[in-house]
């Protein structure tokens, strides 16, 4: 035991204070913080499109006056098409609209600038609509009755409903929306991590291999236990960033509640139109479940990857076919976090390598139950343990191995031990 405690202490700390993994923990969240404050500042730079609607028919204008659309700002004191084009040569204005009766009917001719704010023409056309109506029933001289039932809306319902474990939930169009983005996140955040932390083990195992430090070490403590000591050093600095993750989420969640969503009604309508799972909901403790034995079935495959190598110079070679995978994999959890579910998702959801990210994007859209999520993790979880075996096996056998020859030559190489030390046995 104390042998692992030393193993395990050396990788955790070495890493721990290393460049690479600070910026890895650093990198997302300077990432979110640039994207949501240029999110921010552009939203607060924004200002109302500023247009005039003026008309040659004096007996035009008094409707006009009365057309009110959000976010647009209406210059009425231009009421003429030539104080439109003067102000719109000043850039004062973002465009004009010209109103005209045209064989009773009324015509609406847009002029904006192409560098200035669009116009808002699907409002601003459903306004003119309406106000075609009223002149049209003013003409054939409707009364307030008729034109009340001619402008009546037609009454529409909209409700969106999701099937979880067979039983129908609704839902609305906002929590898709947040399905979706966390979807998304679960499989970036999983490739991202997959990849940094396949390449770290392997290059713990390929540096000291490279050093001859290996054969020193190996003299003195077990290959089991300096292998699976590295393993639990590397799982340790994965809770370690997880957990400054989730305190830094715990801490911007009450920000966002406390302040931000104060000083902006919007936002705290939108918060409290949003059903964000609770920490301890099955939907996210099946994610985590996923997030840890994903990552730790790469790092275990990694770090026998890495022993295969003599340089640290050769990792790249050995980790490309791993990324691979993770790109794959990543590139389904997209395709299911867009609201595809075809037969490829389905079945990549089963596939361990690939399940761990794959999988949580289907639960998180509610394309797969808990009863679906949890047979996949337990395929993984049966996987990872076979697989630690294996990579074991294979550590042991060629971790000694100095080969000046590709990674498939090690390979061989370290098959061809093995079978020598069954017949001697």
């Amino acid at each position: 035991m104390h042998k692992f405690k030393t193993v395990f202490r050396q990788v955790y700390l070495k890493n721990l204070r290393s460049g690479a993994f600070i910026w890895m923990v650093l990198a997302p969240i300077v990432i979110a913080a640039i994207g949501g404050l240029i999110g921010f500042f552009i939203a607060k730079s924004q200002e109302d499109v500023t247009v005039a609607l003026v008309t040659p028919q004096t007996e035009l204008q008094p409707a006009l006056n009365q057309i009110k659309v959000a976010d647009l700002k209406i210059k009425k004191s231009i009421k003429t098409e030539a104080a439109a084009k003067k102000a719109l040569s000043q850039d004062k204005i973002d465009g004009y609209a010209t109103v005209r009766t045209v064989k009773n009917n009324l015509q609406v001719n847009y002029i904006s600038r192409t560098d200035s704010q669009s116009l808002p023409f699907t409002e601003l056309n459903a306004q003119f609509t309406q106000l075609n109506l009223q002149y049209q029933a003013q003409r054939l001289k409707m009364s307030s009755a008729q034109l009340a039932t001619l402008l009546q809306p037609v009454q529409t319902k909209q409700k969106s409903v999701s099937f979880k474990d067979g039983k129908q939930v609704a839902r609305n169009d906002n929590q898709r929306a947040v399905n979706v983005v966390m979807a998304t996140a679960t499989a970036v955040i999983m490739m991202m991590f997959i990849m940094s932390y396949a390449g770290m083990i392997a290059s713990e195992v390929a540096s000291e291999k490279g050093t001859r430090i290996m054969e020193i070490i190996l003299s003195s403590i077990d290959v089991k236990t300096q292998f699976l000591g590295k393993i639990c050093g590397i799982f340790a600095l994965i809770l370690t960033q997880l957990l400054i993750y989730a305190v830094l989420f715990v801490g911007g969640r009450s920000f966002v509640n406390q302040i931000i969503a104060k000083q902006y009604p919007q936002i705290k309508a939108l918060l409290a139109s949003l059903q964000l799972p609770s920490f301890w909901s099955t939907q996210i403790l099946i994610t985590i479940a996923f997030f840890i034995i994903g990552i730790l079935t790469y790092t275990v495959l990694a770090a026998m990857l890495g022993s295969l190598v003599s340089a640290v110079e050769q990792v790249q070679q050995v980790i490309t076919p791993i990324s691979l995978f993770a790109v794959f994999a990543y590139v389904i959890g997209l395709m299911a976090a867009n609201g595809t579910d075809n037969f490829i998702v389905k079945v990549t959801a089963y596939i361990p390598l690939l399940s761990p990210i794959v999988m949580p994007v289907r639960l998180a859209t509610e394309a797969a139950g808990t009863s679906e999520a949890l047979i996949s993790l337990a395929i993984s979880i049966v996987v990872m343990i076979l697989l630690y075996f294996v990579s074991l096996t294979l550590y042991r056998a060629n971790v000694l191995v100095y080969s000046d020859g590709n990674v498939w030559q090690s390979m061989r190489s370290s098959f061809n031990i093995l079978t020598n030390r069954k017949r001697k046995n």
